[in-house]
């Protein structure tokens, strides 16, 4: 793994230091994973525009709805080979891949979920997994 792009920082009302998130390059692959505190997930927001595929995890029972971190997730061609294997620092995971199509695969607490996509050049997509909320937090 290597870094691929400068760190970005947040400056917008956090102090530089508070939220910083690293692109990092495996293969042909770029990503970057984060979002938690109100100060990171502005910095993935504003992110966001570099890549054009964003992951978001979620758990979800009826209006009650909570980001989703430590995601195992994983990322095959079409041809089902393995790309790339991370697991998640927050709610959102940013890619980008060469044009083509992919399978994701993405794990929390034991439940698998899978999404075909299409990457191509130009376009952005944002693709959400939801999973059920075991137990309502108090």
């Amino acid at each position: 793994m290597a870094l691929a792009d400068p760190v970005y920082a947040c400056y917008e009302d956090c102090t530089p230091c508070e939220a910083t998130v690293k692109s990092i390059a495996v293969g042909e692959i770029t990503y970057a994973t984060g979002g938690i505190g109100l100060c990171e997930a502005n910095l993935m927001r504003e992110m966001a525009k570099d890549y054009p595929l964003d992951l978001v995890f979620i758990q979800k029972l009826s209006n009650h709805e909570e980001f989703l971190a430590d995601v195992k997730v994983q990322i095959e061609d079409r041809r089902r080979h393995l790309l790339l294997d991370v697991v998640t620092e927050g709610p959102y995971l940013f890619l980008k891949l060469p044009t083509g199509k992919y399978l994701i695969i993405a794990e929390s607490n034991g439940v698998m979920k899978q999404q075909w996509v299409s990457v191509s050049s130009g376009k952005r997509q944002q693709v959400v997994f939801w999973w059920p909320i075991l137990e309502i937090p108090d």
